[in-house]
This record gives C-alpha cells, sequence and structure tokens, in this order.
C-alpha cells in the first residue's frame, strides 16, 4: 500500500482501490492535491477499474467531485470503471443530490456504487 497526504493505493486483483485518508473533503488546496494524487496513481497502476473508499470521511463540498471527475474521464477514455464506496449518510447524499451515483439504478449516473469495499470488490470481479 501507498499513501500520500490524502490518500492510499493498492492494487487487489487488478483494481485500483483508492482509500481517501480526510475526514472532510473541502477546499480548492485539497481537491487540486488529491487529483493529483489521483491521476498519478491510476497512470501509475495502469488499471482500468478503480474503486474511491470513502470510509473516513464525514464531509465533503462540491469541490471533492473536480478530482474524480477527472479520474472519470480518464477511465472513460479506456471503457474503465468507477466505484464509490463507504459513503457516510451524509456523503451519500451529496453524491444522490448531485446525481454521481445512483443506489437504486433509477438513472444513469457516472460513478458506480457499493455500500463497501468487499462489495465494490465483488462488483469489479463480476464485471472482469
Amino acid at each position: 500500500m501507498t499513501s500520500r497526504r490524502h490518500s492510499s493505493f493498492e492494487i487487489n486483483n487488478g483494481v485500483l482501490v483508492v482509500s481517501i485518508l480526510d475526514a472532510e473533503i473541502q477546499g480548492e488546496a485539497i481537491a487540486s492535491n488529491l487529483r493529483d494524487e489521483l491521476l498519478t496513481a491510476y497512470a501509475d497502476s495502469e488499471c482500468s477499474r478503480v474503486i474511491v473508499d470513502f470510509q473516513r470521511t464525514r464531509y465533503i463540498s462540491s469541490v471533492a467531485f473536480w478530482p474524480l471527475l477527472s479520474l472519470h474521464r480518464k477511465l472513460q477514455a479506456c471503457q474503465g470503471r468507477l466505484i464509490v464506496c463507504g459513503l457516510s449518510p451524509s456523503v451519500g447524499d451529496v453524491f444522490f443530490t448531485t446525481r454521481l451515483i445512483s443506489p437504486s439504478g433509477e438513472f444513469a449516473a457516472p460513478f458506480g456504487f457499493e455500500p463497501d469495499l468487499p462489495a465494490a470488490l465483488a462488483s469489479m470481479a463480476k464485471s472482469g
């Protein structure tokens, strides 16, 4: 596992797993650093399937979506997949309200969603 300032990374069965270390993600400085960390980990891993685990995060502002959307664009270029997991109720509400996840699948959303890391890994395994 490789740790950076705002996240840690590991590869699990060909899937890049990113764990967000911050309890709060707000402000352009954190978003910019997190974006750099995510894109560097993606480039270094050469994985087209990525899970971002927010288990430790209790609050996010809308600026937190910038790093994820940047990563999503890179993954789209290679038909990759991005799943977020470990969302607290308040963080999950922000993702749902902004339509970035669709827990019930009622609308198309850019990010997949699973309740926790084991479920996200199982979902990635099913999708190949």
